[in-house]
């Protein structure tokens, strides 16, 4: 979580030297997996709640889309967001609750590999002649040719492979128990950035916990992060507090082994009862200019410069 680890170093740096500046730390990334496993950092991070919601969404027509061409494409195989952790991808049982579908969900906590992927996807279509499986970008299939970023991440976007590729390639190579083929996509930065997806609790708590952050900057000081934390009891409820940044910074983690169910393939309830509050009910109400979304246009105003130039350190000479 390079955000909060930026964040704690700036702080710990403008203390050393004595700089008067207040640095707060505002949680968001998709992924869900800042904090820890026992969930006494933070419950879930902004952005998460609407990802679960495009995925639950984008199941629920793939699920419509895989039954119609099941003769010509048995397995829909989709690729979600999440180098290490699963959260995103075991949204999608989100769309499916009550388990009707063929779905099969490979995380990077799940343990399972191509062979045992291609044996599990065969057994389904012998009982069902289709399959959906959604896989995590960081299950391993080997070489896919890796890009990285800054930070030394894999940026799977940008490397020559995509994981559902690799995946779909090796289910139609090996052989399906099913008339058709395995086809692939990929959503990609969509997941992230569609709109109309919004959640609507998701943006009220982003917007909350962005206001906890000005509020603990303006009386608490600095190497603080804004954090969310569930109320206990079955009412979803949450209440906004602080965590010291160093506690964040470096953390990543993973699904819980608990919330896989025991051959790897699903999540469990428990899952379900933890994510299901975040999507929300109703659609949110987007404004639209001529049909399209319109978005705020904010006009770039910029402070004198005070600095000397300054050069990255990748661009240095």
């Amino acid at each position: 979580n390079d955000s909060m680890d930026t964040a704690a170093k700036v702080s710990e740096l403008a203390s050393a030297k004595g700089y008067d500046l207040v640095v707060a730390g505002v949680p968001k990334t998709i992924d869900n997996d800042l904090g820890d496993e026992e969930f006494t950092l933070i419950d879930h991070t902004p952005g998460y709640g609407s990802t679960a919601r495009y995925w639950m969404s984008i199941i629920s027509d793939a699920n419509q889309e895989n039954q119609a061409i099941s003769t010509s494409e048995c397995v829909c195989v989709l690729q979600a967001m999440g180098r290490s952790s699963g959260y995103i991808p075991a949204a999608a049982r989100l769309a499916d609750p009550d388990r009707r579908m063929p779905l099969q969900i490979y995380t990077v906590e799940s343990g399972h590999n191509l062979e045992s992927l291609h044996d599990h996807v065969n057994r389904q279509l012998g009982m069902t002649g289709r399959c959906i499986v959604v896989v995590s970008e960081g299950f391993d299939v080997g070489n896919i040719g890796a890009a990285h970023d800054r930070f030394g991440h894999i940026e799977y976007g940008a490397s020559k492979q995509a994981t559902a590729q690799v995946v779909a390639n090796y289910l139609n190579e090996q052989g399906l128990n099913a008339r058709g083929q395995a086809s692939w996509q990929v959503p990609g930065v969509l997941q992230r950035s569609t709109s109309l997806c919004l959640s609507s609790v998701d943006t009220e708590e982003a917007f909350e916990v962005g206001r906890k952050a000005v509020e603990i900057a303006t009386s608490e000081g600095s190497g603080y992060m804004a954090t969310m934390l569930r109320n206990p009891g079955n009412s979803y409820q949450l209440y906004y507090d602080k965590v010291r940044l160093e506690k964040v910074a470096v953390s990543a983690r993973q699904l819980p082994k608990h919330w896989l169910n025991s051959d790897g393939l699903d999540v469990t309830d428990d899952f379900i009862r933890y994510a299901m509050p975040l999507v929300g009910e109703a659609w949110v109400e987007i404004p639209l200019e001529n049909g399209r979304p319109r978005f705020s246009r904010l006009k770039r105003e910029f402070e004198q410069k005070k600095c000397s130039e300054y050069i990255p350190l990748l661009y240095r000479d």
